[in-house]
């Protein structure tokens, strides 16, 4: 039988070969590190069990919001609602200032898509092309938007990352609401004097014209389902439509309805992008369970715990599992199944975890390599324009998560 940690080094090197080298899907390559994790350490007839357990937990957490999710995203693209949103934002904000509204489109549009790659691709025709009516050039947009969405998947509840976490660590949502809201809102100046600053050659994109969609049908599927989440968490006799389940589900509903004689065909794209991303999700569930049954916590604990402050331990964790696969929801799910029962306040582990979701996203990343291309980007601007900035973000949040466990915890 393996030490759980040399088990667990070796299957994170398996992840990357099978997702990176040989070009698996996150599903398969999780699955099987998750058998040979259990093989590993010595577990027996029980470790089918816990894979399937392990994809059990998440199905169920997370199912309904991906596809519901997919679903208002979808609405969004097709209707044009999203060219709308961009436009008032950018009208708020001041034509001058489109980098702003870029990146407030991809950290508004990501909360009731529940995926940030999702509020990428929708926002990038939109926002690549902004440069033009700001009287400047797209690719600093297209960054904008990328580091945002992160921002605020990473950071706001009701995202998949927040739910997972708060779940795993029965963290109340409202603490983790009051807390990463807070920290997300500070990030817009450290991030917006970074992009600000990008040493790249902008490229100008194409706008796609035309008349712009109703405003109150383009926010509705944006705003409704943030709205109830919202009132659940303040009014507890709102519990049924404040579920983040329930909440989506609503709007999903209203963006089929919205979307009429397409409704059919957009739900059917919809489910495909949905069904890829809990796939994945449960993919990481599994293994997840699976290193939790086998004791690497800890060990972890023990065997550097009188080395790494306690507070830095589930940040590295964290880091390198991000490292080693780039899904952030991956990242989290099994970070905190790691973690679980580790000697910190609730609260600050979670925010710990999340602060390591954001660092060294690069190769091993699929949303790395979506804005390379959609911004036409060598590896050393994309490094510079999105790497780096989410590190830089990590950090932040790190340091923030630190000063509140010391000062008011």
């Amino acid at each position: 039988m393996m030490d759980p940690l040399l088990a667990f080094l070796l299957v994170i090197l398996l992840i990357s070969l099978l997702t990176v080298k040989i070009g698996l899907s996150p599903f398969l390559s999780l699955v099987v590190s998750a058998l040979a994790y259990g093989v590993l350490t010595g577990m027996g007839p029980e470790l089918i069990g816990h894979v399937t357990a392990g994809l059990a937990r998440i199905f169920s957490a997370l199912a309904i919001i991906v596809f519901s999710g997919s679903v208002i995203a979808e609405h969004l693209r097709q209707s044009r609602a999203v060219d709308r949103i961009v436009a008032d934002l950018l009208g708020l904000v001041g034509r001058k200032k489109g980098m702003l509204a870029s990146g407030l489109s991809g950290y508004l549009v990501t909360l009731p898509t529940m995926c940030s790659m999702t509020s990428y691709l929708i926002l990038d025709p939109v926002v690549g092309g902004m440069g033009k009516k700001a009287e400047k050039s797209g690719r600093r947009f297209q960054f904008a938007a990328a580091v945002f969405s992160v921002i605020s998947f990473n950071l706001v509840y009701p995202s998949p990352v927040m739910i997972t976490l708060t779940e795993s660590l029965e963290v109340p949502p409202v603490e983790a609401l009051k807390f990463g809201l807070s920290l997300s809102l500070l990030l817009f100046i450290p991030a917006f004097v970074y992009l600000g600053r990008l040493p790249i050659v902008e490229k100008d994109v194409p706008v796609e014209t035309g008349p712009l969609p109703p405003r109150l049908l383009s926010w509705a599927p944006l705003t409704l389902p943030l709205a109830l989440i919202l009132a659940g968490l303040l009014f507890p006799a709102a519990w049924l439509v404040g579920s983040p389940n329930v909440a989506l589900l609503i709007g999903a509903l209203l963006s089929a309805a919205l979307a009429r004689n397409e409704a059919g065909e957009m739900i059917k794209k919809a489910t495909k992008r949905a069904g890829i991303i809990i796939f994945d999700l449960c993919g990481a569930g599994a293994f997840g369970y699976v290193i939790a049954q086998g004791g690497l916590g800890p060990e972890l604990d023990a065997s550097f715990g009188p080395m790494v402050p306690t507070v830095l331990l589930p940040f590295l964790v964290a880091s390198l599992i991000q490292l080693a696969q780039g899904s952030r929801v991956v990242t989290v799910v099994i970070a905190a199944e790691i973690m679980k029962g580790y000697p910190l306040e609730p609260v600050t582990l979670l925010f710990l975890i999340s602060a390591g979701a954001f660092v060294l996203s690069s190769v091993s990343d699929p949303y790395f390599w979506l804005v390379k291309e959609t911004t036409d980007s060598d590896l050393r601007d994309t490094l510079i324009g999105y790497t780096l900035p989410l590190s830089l973000c990590g950090l932040l949040v790190f340091a923030a998560t630190v000063l509140r466990w010391l000062f008011f915890v």
